[in-house]
């Protein structure tokens, strides 16, 4: 019985992977489909270069998904996170692999940087609901209470953030070796 099982499982296996194979292009270029990268430096402090790296992946690059890592001078991933292309900003209108390539560049730039430390994070007063920051709210993450935020903001960390959204950006803290999801400011729209 075991054996029968095995080879009905082999055999599907079989015909579900000659299927695709008959719908895969046949150029070399629409095989790799969207799939390329992108690396810069995050100079974190005047003493601290950390390593920013986004990658893409997707049959092409509509449909394709997009990666961001943060790492240390070791080599040691620090932040990580993936999104479909067509929902972040920066990179739904990718529509070829140069296009890709250049917004992937583009999207871990760390040079288009509003917020670079903690310091710069929006105030939260004292008996409001969350951060004021006018027309770009900042949504902290839901297990940063006022004081725990307002510490981080006294810290001066360094901040590194990257658009995640249509319309928002992650904001991600660097302290004590770590990083960690400070929360989401939306853009204006």
């Amino acid at each position: 019985m075991r054996l029968g099982v095995f080879l009905c499982v082999g055999v599907l296996a079989l015909a579900a992977c000659s299927r695709i194979g008959a719908t895969r292009p046949s150029s070399p270029e629409a095989l790799r489909g969207c799939l390329t990268s992108a690396t810069g430096a995050w100079r974190a402090s005047p003493n601290q270069t950390l390593q920013v790296e986004a990658s893409s992946a997707g049959p092409d690059c509509a449909h394709a998904v997009a990666t961001i890592a943060v790492r240390d001078a070791s080599g040691k991933v620090l932040w990580a996170d993936a999104a479909p292309t067509e929902h972040l900003m920066t990179l739904a209108q990718a529509r070829d692999l140069p296009a890709m390539q250049h917004a992937l560049a583009e999207w871990i730039d760390s040079n288009n940087r509003t917020i670079a430390s903690s310091s710069a994070l929006p105030d939260w007063p004292q008996g409001a609901n969350a951060p004021q920051n006018g027309e770009f709210p900042f949504h902290p993450e839901q297990e940063f209470t006022r004081d725990a935020y307002m510490a981080l903001r006294a810290a001066n960390v360094p901040v590194f953030c990257y658009v995640q959204g249509m319309e928002s950006q992650a904001c991600v803290a660097l302290q004590d070796g770590a990083m960690t999801k400070v929360g989401v400011q939306s853009f204006p729209g």
